[in-house]
């Protein structure tokens, strides 16, 4: 399976060091969470800004979000996270996820110069990346077990990061806002700009044809409501991990939400039809997908991710590696997926009816 199908990647530029001093962070995780920290290591390749804390005691993961409209966002997310994995790991629905450490006044967030402070355990492990095709089935039994815990779940976590699914296409106004002003750019524009508008010129028809097609599966959705289960949304291979006896652990649930089961299972498009057994068996009973909210998620995910990287070079970027940045996420990683996905439709639809 292609790397863009479960988006190895992040949708932002990688994140800058917040400027928090080194010694007062780590004092910080010392009177908090009641950790031996000694050392902090800064963690560029998220989303949102990161460190490994190395002490004499072990080490720990944190996440330091400002308070900036993305801080507050995942301040919230990050919040709510808490709850599900410690029923994920109590319940034994999936006990292979990250720990949450509690701060000393009982919850689990500190404060530090307006940024909100996260501590995780470490995991000893490395994400499956190259080794994805590998371990499919092992992964749709664990989302098959996920699935099955909703009841437990949302009894103890009824807040889950984001809102139960709706079928929605947020990005839409803004994508087709942004592909027509790049065909009115000026060419003296910044370069950034320039080497956009350059690397979507001949994608553009593609590009809207997908988008209808998304449409199209968005009306079939919602006419025909499904059942909803704990979903984490995100789950490829740089989102599972396996530690050194082999055992996967699946992280990063800040998108977690109730969900249609294929929010989960379109990642495993390229081998579904040889994995859904292993899903079954997790799930605990008797499951056939629904093509048409395959077809949904296979054509929103990559028009997502192409819609939030244009966004970043048009609105947000000031730096020329930014742009350079977002310009290799959509080279490697939307562009590929959303040019693939005709294509892929028809051989999952193949593969699920024997045609």
């Amino acid at each position: 399976m292609r790397e863009a199908v479960h988006r190895q990647r992040s949708s932002t530029p990688m994140s800058t060091e917040p400027p928090l001093s080194h010694a007062a962070l780590l004092e910080r995780t010392r009177s908090a969470f009641g950790l031996d920290a000694r050392s902090l290591t800064f963690i560029p390749d998220g989303t949102a800004p990161a460190y490994r804390v190395d002490g004499p005691s072990g080490r720990a993961f944190l996440k330091v979000l400002p308070d900036t409209p993305f801080g507050r966002e995942t301040t919230a997310r990050a919040s709510a996270e808490v709850p599900l994995l410690n029923v994920l790991r109590g319940a034994a629905i999936l006990p292979r996820v990250n720990r949450p450490i509690p701060a000393r006044d009982g919850g689990f967030m500190a404060n530090l110069d307006g940024h909100a402070v996260f501590a995780y355990d470490c995991i000893d492990a490395a994400n499956l990346s190259g080794e994805w095709d590998a371990y499919g089935h092992e992964v749709a039994g664990l989302l098959g077990r996920l699935h099955a815990g909703t009841a437990t779940i949302t009894a103890a976590a009824p807040h889950l990061p984001v809102a139960p699914e709706d079928f929605g296409l947020p990005f839409e106004t803004a994508l087709q806002s942004d592909l027509q002003h790049l065909t009115q750019t000026p060419h003296d524009t910044r370069p950034g700009v320039q080497a956009l508008r350059e690397l979507l010129r001949p994608h553009i028809a593609a590009i809207e044809g997908l988008l209808e097609r998304a449409r199209r599966f968005q009306a079939a959705a919602r006419s025909h409501p499904a059942p909803l289960v704990v979903c984490h949304t995100d789950a490829h291979g740089g989102n599972v991990m396996k530690d050194a006896a082999g055992e996967l652990w699946i992280v990063d649930w800040e998108t977690a939400r109730l969900a249609p089961p294929e929010h989960d299972l379109w990642m495993l498009h390229a081998q579904l039809p040889e994995v859904l057994p292993a899903y079954r068996d997790g799930l605990g009973r008797a499951f056939t997908p629904n093509p048409d909210l395959l077809g949904f998620y296979l054509c929103r995910r990559p028009l997502e991710d192409l819609a939030v990287d244009i966004g970043w070079v048009l609105r947000e970027n000031t730096r020329p590696d930014q742009d350079e940045h977002a310009l290799e996420m959509m080279t490697r990683y939307s562009l590929p997926a959303l040019l693939s996905a005709e294509a892929d439709l028809e051989r999952l639809h193949s593969g699920l009816t024997g045609g």
